[in-house]
């Protein structure tokens, strides 16, 4: 199988191609303050002394306390924790796409904060449109509202990119990155391609033959269809990719037959692969994941590793007080039973980077995607 040196370099230096899940922090052992992290154990003696402060070790240099913690998983349990942290009494999404992995990340999201006992309310505003453009667009017009957030990820970088468009996601505010997120390619259960090879085969003789149902231009699904053709020996810039916005629509074009093959994120096939109308023929992941029926790309034979992360904005004009308090409660979130559910349920790894760590990824991810994108010809 032939390998470019780009694909090398590109899966490499864009940090987007995940070889490894991280893992949640370890809640049984005693933490000193020195090495404490949130949700840490600690030793109830030292409430309310100086040693019951872990200085700097919290999200942004922020410090913890060793208290009682009141609220959610972990309500009645001594932990290291943020005593001033406050719950958002309510979190208006702008989703930059119709309802799908965007919105899957979102509500999960709100729902763990639920059971945390550290969200009211959530609605959600579906923006789609010009690979997130019309999202990030109407979302940065957004101005006094501290309850407003939108969800983001690497379809909406390439997007940006693809779409020319002249807004910067760095011109909001970085709230965190939450997750990292796999694509699988499927087919109808009836499809003449029983495996990966069989596809990439025909598509090798014509590229365009196949008609491949995917998320926006420039996005997540399109990266990795084009990065695998690439790998394959494939001109990516000659596949009949067909541009959908989102995951329940790619599902509904292949079904009903208008394309032949689905590329998005794994966790929008699980029902229909679990009864039967669609087959995995690839996902996009170092290693095979739980409960989903589907080699890797690797174990056929194509050298490619890419995921997908997912995070949370808010606007530009946030107070540093609403900030800090957002970070802190997306920092107690990630470390919750809650959130590690969802992660299971959906096969995401607990990618996570808060506050000006995540900002300080995107702007190194940026450039990096933009190369990417500039190598696909896309």
């Amino acid at each position: 199988m032939r390998k470019t040196s780009f694909i090398r370099l590109a899966v490499a230096a864009t940090a987007v191609a995940v070889l490894a899940s991280t893992t949640l922090p370890a809640q049984a052992a005693v933490k000193p303050s020195t090495s404490a992290s949130i949700g840490d154990d600690c030793l109830p003696g030292v409430i309310g002394k100086k040693s019951g402060t872990a200085v700097k070790r919290g999200v942004d240099g922020s410090d913890l306390t060793c208290m009682v913690v009141p609220t959610g998983s972990y309500k009645g349990e001594t932990k290291w924790w943020y005593k001033d942290v406050k719950p958002l009494s309510k979190i208006d999404w702008t989703v930059p796409a119709n309802p799908g992995g965007y919105s899957l990340t979102s509500n999960a999201i709100s729902d763990t904060l639920k059971a945390e006992g550290l969200l009211g309310e959530y609605t959600s505003t579906f923006k789609p449109g010009a690979g997130g453009s019309v999202g990030l667009g109407a979302f940065q017009e957004i101005k006094g509202k501290p309850e407003a957030a939108l969800v983001t990820g690497i379809a909406m970088t390439g997007g940006l990119y693809s779409n020319k468009s002249p807004l910067n996601l760095l011109d909001s505010m970085p709230i965190a990155k939450v997750l990292r997120e796999y694509d699988a390619i499927v087919v109808p259960a009836d499809s003449k391609y029983r495996t990966l090879n069989q596809l990439m085969d025909e598509l090798k003789n014509k590229p365009n033959a196949v008609a491949i149902a995917g998320g926006s231009k420039g996005g997540i699904d399109h990266q990795v269809i084009g990065l695998l053709a690439q790998t394959a020996g494939i001109d990516p810039t000659k596949l009949n990719y067909v541009v959908f916005s989102g995951g329940p629509e790619v599902i509904t074009s292949v079904l009903s037959g208008s394309t032949q093959v689905g590329i998005s994120g794994s966790s929008e096939f699980n029902a229909f692969v679990a009864s039967g109308k669609l087959r995995v023929l690839g996902v996009s992941s170092a290693k095979p994941l739980a409960g989903f029926k589907g080699k890797t790309f690797k174990q056929q034979g194509y050298d490619l590793v890419y995921g997908n992360w997912r995070g949370i904005m808010a606007p530009a004009d946030l107070s540093k007080a609403d900030y800090s308090n957002f970070i802190k409660v997306i920092d107690i979130m990630h470390i919750s039973p809650s959130w590690k559910e969802q992660l299971k349920k959906n096969n995401w790894d607990n990618e996570f980077a808060a506050g000006t760590a995540f900002k300080a990824f995107l702007e190194k991810h940026i450039p990096e995607i933009n190369k990417v994108m500039k190598g696909l010809g896309i």
